[in-house]
């Protein structure tokens, strides 16, 4: 079995790497490597947390770069067992929006809850939800709606874009590529954010984090919004162009 430490130290270097980087780098290793046995070595790497993906066939080191987690608030879990008890088989994301005070400078003290349900089942949603978070609950509202309504615990229900990417630990979690997507192109995220903030949230996220930029402007993409998104990281967020390479 090959040592993968000895095979990251010695690619370490090379940021970002292919597939072919790294048989080469195994062949230099005196390790014997084909198409297979490197493809294996990348998928034991990645569950092992070794590396982490950063766009079709690109990875990178995790001393690098981590793999974006979030602990969801008490809330949140609820609304998620809630849905899923009711309705077991449907498809839906949670993102909130205290996610973002990891990156921001002045620390959001509402959070709300956006619980996006595949169509057209955003109703059923709101009816399950509302018996318990009865007053807390908006469906498919508009900025000046959420804010008239908006408390302490505020839960809007939206519409799911198709072909959203999953969560990496659980399936309706938010990934990191679609909320960044979301607060700059989303009609309704993107009205709650302070746009002065967006140069830090985009800028710390891709320093720190492996953000899949495939699934990311495949998302964007999806939404309509790919030109749109690209200029916006440009232009708003302070992102190089380079840097979005794909």
């Amino acid at each position: 079995m090959a040592d993968t430490s000895v095979i990251l130290n010695r690619i370490g270097n090379r940021r970002p790497f292919a597939r072919y980087d790294l048989q080469k780098v195994m062949t230099e290793c005196g390790y014997q490597t084909n198409g297979s046995i490197t493809n294996h070595m990348i998928t034991r790497m990645l569950s092992a947390g070794e590396i982490v993906k950063i766009g079709r066939n690109k990875y990178c080191v995790s001393d690098s770069l981590k793999a974006y987690r979030f602990s969801h608030s008490e809330l949140a879990v609820s609304l998620a067992n809630e849905i899923i008890g009711a309705h077991p088989y449907l498809d839906f994301r949670i993102f909130e929006l205290i996610q973002l005070n990891e990156f921001v400078n002045h620390q959001i003290a509402q959070n709300i809850v956006f619980v996006s349900v595949e169509a057209p089942l955003e109703e059923d949603v709101f009816n399950t939800l509302w018996e318990k978070h009865k007053g807390s609950v908006l469906i498919k509202p508009d900025a000046d709606e959420l804010f008239r309504y908006m408390n302490d615990e505020m839960i809007v229900i939206a519409k799911l874009p198709t072909e959203s990417p999953k969560g990496i630990n659980v399936f309706w979690d938010t990934r990191i590529e679609k909320w960044l997507v979301d607060i700059a192109v989303d009609k309704l995220i993107s009205k709650v954010v302070y746009s002065g903030e967006y140069p830090a949230i985009y800028q710390d996220a891709f320093a720190k984090y492996a953000i899949d930029k495939n699934t990311m402007f495949r998302y964007a993409k999806r939404k309509g919004a790919s030109n749109k998104y690209m200029d916006f990281l440009v232009n708003d967020a302070g992102i190089n162009r380079e840097d979005l390479n794909i």
